[in-house]
Order: C-alpha cells, then structure tokens, then sequence
C-alpha cells in the first residue's frame, strides 16, 4: 500500500493532533445539560453563574471511539491510500521494441514486429500507472522513441507506429543505450524489457554480458528462409563490354534447400542456375552477360518462404565508357596503334585538310600542324610549328637525350624509361601554371596544360620515331594522356548489390583519404575511416554510394535487407514473458471513496445515537413538563 497525498509520518502526525483536539472537546464540556426532576422545592433561581469544572474522566466513550475511528477513516482518505503500488516515487523502465529488418518476416496472417508489439503492449499495461516508460526502436542503430513519461497513449502509439527497418539488430548497443537512460535516475531503475525475436550475429549469439534487470518477451525466430546475401558486377578485363556477375545466396533455415537464381535485364532473360544449398550455409552462382547499354538488371529467386524481401535484388548498370578520338595527320597508319589498342577507344583518322574545330570528340589529335582556329576541346599537340605552339617553343634541337620524367605529375606517372635519344626535339618555355612532364636536359621537352576547363598535352617529339616506337614507356605515356583528359573511359567500375549497414572496402595501406570520396545518391559526402587497408563507412538506409579512388569506382547498392545469421541465446537468469500482473488485470486499487463514505456513516452515526438533534429533543418534550423558570438546587 501506498499514499498519494501523504506520507506515513504526515499521516500519523495529522491524526495524533485530530485526536488529541478531540478527546480535549471531551474533558471540557462548558454546554448546560436539561435535566427533569419530580419539584421545584429544593431549587432556586441561579442569580451568579455556575462554577464549570473540567471533567476528570469522559462520560461517553463509545461517542468518543467513534469519532475518532471516523475521523482517522476521513483523514486517511485524505491521504489517498492505493493498493497494488509498492514505489510510490514510480519507476523508470525501458522497452526494446527490436524493428530489424528480420521482424518484417511472415507469420501467420501477420509479421514478427505485430506479435513483438502485442507483447510490449500487455507488458505496458502491467506497469504501474505512476512508473514512466522509454521506447527505444533497435535495429543497427538503437533510436529513441519516446522520452521516460507516465503518458500511456503516448508509448502505445510509439508501439503501434513502428515499422521493419533495413538492417540487423544490434542487441549489445541497445542495452547499453538503455542501461545510459536509467544512469539519469538510478534510484528509480526498474526493468530493461527487449521485445522481438532477437536475431543477431554469430559474435553476438552468445551475448551473456547483459544488465540484471533485463526481462525476455521472445518472439518466434525459427522461420526457414533462404535469400540473397550479395550481388556484385564488374566489367571483364578481357572483355570490356561484357559483365562478370557473383550471386551469392545464403540457407538460413535448418534442413537443406534447392533454388533457381534467375536473372533478367530490360526484362529480358540474362541467365538462370540451380543451387543446392546445405542448412545454414551460403553458395554462389557466377554468370558472364555481354551488354554495352545501360539498364536494370534483376536477380530474383524462386524460393517461398518467410522472409521474401531478400529473395529481389535490382541494380542499374551503366552504359559502357567510351571516347571518341579524331586524328588529324598526313601519317594515320603510324599513329593507328597508339590509338586503336583500346577497344574503348572510338578512333577517327583524317587529313589536316579536313580539319573541323567544331568536331565532335573527346579528344582531338593534331600531328605536326597548327590550325587557326584552336580545338574547343582537349586536344594533343604532335611537334606543332615553332611560331603556332601553344607553348612557346625556345628553341629546336637534334639528337636530343631523354633524360627524365617527372614522377609527380600524372601524366609521367610509371614512367621510367631514360638514355633515350630523340633524333630532334622541341625544347619548351613553360608558361605559369604549365606542368613539365619530361626533360631534355636543354629545358621540357614535353608540358601539359589546363585552363578554363580543357586540357591539352604538347609534344615536342614524335612519339611514333623508331627511337620512341619501341619503348614501352610510349603507351604508357599515351594511356595516361587519355586517362587524364577521358578519366571514365579507364575508370574500374565494380557494383555490388548488398545490405545495409557498415561497409568494408579493401584498399591499399599507403592510400590517402584525400583521394578518396565516399557519396550517397546525391552525391553528398559520407564520414568514413581508413584503418589497416580497410575503408569503413555507414549507410543506415537504403540507397546508392559510390566510392571513388582515382581511376576506381565502386558502386554500392545497398538494397537487400540485413539478415542475420544466429538467434539470441539469453544467460538462465534472465526473466522471461509479461509480468502476471498483466495476465490477470490486477491493477491499483484506490481505498480513499471507501474510507471516506465509512467515516461519514460513522460520523452520522454517533450525531444520531449520542447528537441532541432535533428528532430527540422533539422526544424529551413530550415526555417532560411544561417548560419553567431555570433553577438551581439550594445548598
């Protein structure tokens, strides 16, 4: 039992002073009694006032009892006793509603999250109407719901509100969140109550480090479901516009399943394999689809089960990167295999008397002529006249030595090549901002430039001499002056279909992040680390990101929802299931209506049986005599 409006030591002090005015009101009666007597014979008129004494002893003491006991019953009501709560300051307990990805599985005519949130519910009514109660919704992130408050719509509503999230749980975060809202009040702690079915990794299965006062509402995890755990594409080093595919599928369930993976782009058929998986383990399915166009490709398997939200997966693919390079030069066949090699590489060759500065391209070639009017885009420069150079030209040499390249600028990036002699060689005057790529020993012989947002690259050599034709560092030289001015057509685009969550990306050790960028669908940055080759970052919904790094792209379709392979094992002493409480609708029971009507009989009472009312003077008349002069008894 407890009190609303009183504390016990109140209580018994408010009583103690009613009681001890009371029984004082008793002892010291200063009313005139009407007595009748047989004559008036030994009775005089009472000319001085009656000498009043205190009385020694109380006359009526059953009139007494009851007023006190009434008394005692109506300043008890006042108090405001109730049954049933033990705390009178109240509690504050937290609920786990767990909203993975896993609680959207099929059960019955609904899913795992409606059984969880009937569970929170009945356990909330359980809960003493002055406790408060925290909402905190857990999947890969722990997010409260709702503050600590004794508002019952309020949390009912949070319950009923919540809905499947993407990723996996993570029970660990969640109880330390819960157990960091009770730190506020620790007096008032009372149950951390996690509500679902629990699913959670292999490192988490055994998780036995949880606080005391965890209470267990378990739903039905046992649900048979096979789905796809990752999807990843990237182009074939062989074979540039065609698609190297890995489905990975995973059997969740206990006993051994069959499945078709099935795949179709632009709803057409791509290809389709047979898996036999073995329980609680994963295989995969490799496939090869030659396609140039940009589209959707689908992943989809046959499988019936609990869980069909990871039986889909849709990924779009880009078109294949290309550039169109148009070669100016009275030469072409000598030029041919610097530019034909790639098959990425869209050449066009023509004569300088065809030259067209408006022509289509992203890269135009112009060998040993300078037209008047400049390329609008980026352009390569073969030996271009000493008067018409871009670069000035300071002077023209024969037999030149190579003598180095320079290895922070990117376009002489691998080169190593040197002791070279160039039968002549244009020897340059860079201009501010011009980066010098190679080194004649008389001055560059070989600069890069970039204004206004077009590149250009000026040779004062002919690459295609029999002193540079055979030298390995010439095709290098010329894929990384295309790489420069066409970077998508040389980027390494790889895509992968898969959950959502943290993401590990492998890179080298000696990666610098700020070459690296990590952006979501519209292209805002996201926070990541690099640790020990390792790149991390998080996407807690789904959605695209891509990471770039350099000539790398990586594509991540984090789409499918996170499954967990291993199911919860609690520690023996946690409790389990809704407090009875709640089973059997036992709730706080108010006493102070009831104390208050039994003081008031009591009260009536005692005026009725011991009370001069007017119903028993009305009596005592009749009986009397006829009213006569007050006397007093002679002495």
């Amino acid at each position: 039992m407890s009190f609303l409006n009183l504390s016990l030591g109140e209580l018994l002090g408010l009583v103690g002073a009613i009681s001890a005015g009371v029984v004082a009101l008793y002892l010291l009666d200063r009313s005139k009694r009407r007595q009748v007597v047989p004559t008036l014979r030994f009775w005089i008129d009472a000319d001085v006032r009656t000498e009043l004494k205190h009385r020694r002893r109380v006359q009526q003491p059953l009139s007494l009892l009851l007023e006190l006991l009434s008394l005692f019953l109506l300043v008890c009501a006042i108090a405001g006793p109730q049954l049933g709560v033990i705390d009178g300051a109240g509690r504050n307990h937290v609920v786990i509603l767990d909203t993975s990805a896993w609680m959207g599985a099929r059960l019955g005519r609904g899913i795992l999250l409606d059984e969880a949130k009937e569970s929170a519910l009945a356990y909330l009514k359980s809960v003493p109407h002055r406790d408060r109660v925290m909402l905190i919704r857990a999947d890969a992130l722990a997010t409260p719901a709702t503050a600590f408050q004794s508002n019952r719509a309020a949390v009912e509503q949070a319950i009923r509100e919540s809905q499947p999230g993407a990723s996996a749980l993570n029970l660990e975060q969640a109880f330390e969140y819960a157990q960091r809202a009770m730190k506020l009040q620790p007096e008032r702690a009372g149950e951390i109550v996690f509500a679902g079915a629990g699913r959670v990794t292999e490192e988490q299965a055994s998780l036995a480090n949880v606080p005391a006062n965890v209470r267990l509402l378990a739903s039905n995890s046992n649900q048979e479901n096979v789905g796809l755990r990752k999807v990843g594409l990237r182009r074939s080093p062989t074979a540039p516009d065609t698609w190297d595919i890995f489905v990975a599928v995973r059997n969740y369930g206990a006993r051994p399943r069959e499945v078709d993976v099935a795949l179709q782009f632009a709803k057409s058929p791509a290809g389709e394999k047979h898996l036999k998986l073995k329980p609680n383990s994963e295989e995969q399915a490799v496939f090869a689809y030659r396609e140039k166009a940009a589209g959707f490709l689908e992943v989809r398997l046959n499988s019936r089960d609990a869980f069909p939200q990871d039986d889909r997966a849709l990924i779009e693919l880009p078109a294949q990167a290309g550039a169109r390079v148009v070669v100016y030069s009275k030469e072409p066949a000598a030029l041919k295999p610097l530019f034909g090699a790639n098959p990425q590489i869209e050449a066009v060759f023509d004569t300088p008397e065809h030259y067209d500065a408006a022509v289509k391209a992203d890269v135009v070639v112009l060998d040993r002529f300078a037209p008047q009017a400049k390329p609008q885009g980026n352009a390569i420069f073969i030996v271009p006249p000493a008067g018409e150079s871009p670069v000035p030209v300071r002077e023209t040499r024969s037999a030149v030595r190579l003598e180095k390249w320079n290895a922070d600028a990117e376009l002489g990036s691998g080169l190593r090549t040197q002791e070279v002699v160039l039968e002549s060689a244009e020897i340059f005057s860079p201009e501010p901002g011009d980066v010098a790529v190679a080194d004649g020993g008389g001055g560059p012989i070989l600069v890069s430039r970039e204004k206004q947002g077009r590149k250009q690259v000026i040779f004062g050599f002919n690459p295609v001499l029999p002193s540079m034709r055979n030298q390995i560092a010439t095709p290098l030289l010329m894929a990384n002056i295309l790489k420069w001015m066409a970077p998508g057509v040389f980027r390494q685009t790889e895509i992968e279909a898969g959950t959502v969550g943290t993401v590990n990306v492998a890179v080298d050790k000696n990666t610098d992040p700020s070459t690296v960028h990590v952006l979501d669908e519209q292209q805002r940055p996201l926070p990541f680390t690099i640790d020990s080759g390792d790149l991390r970052f998080f996407s807690g919904a789904p959605g695209t990101v891509s990471v770039v790094m350099g000539s790398r792209q990586l594509v991540y379709s984090l789409t499918l929802p996170d499954v967990p392979e291993s199911a919860w094992k609690p520690p023996a002493g946690v409790k389990r299931g809704v407090p009875k409480a709640a089973l059997d609708g036992v709730l706080q029971t108010d006493l102070w209506p009831w104390l208050a009507v039994l003081g008031g009989i009591g009260l009536l009472i005692d005026w009725l049986m011991f009370g001069r009312s007017r119903v028993f003077r009305l009596r005592a008349t009749k009986v009397a005599a006829p009213a006569s002069p007050r006397m007093r008894k002679a002495s």
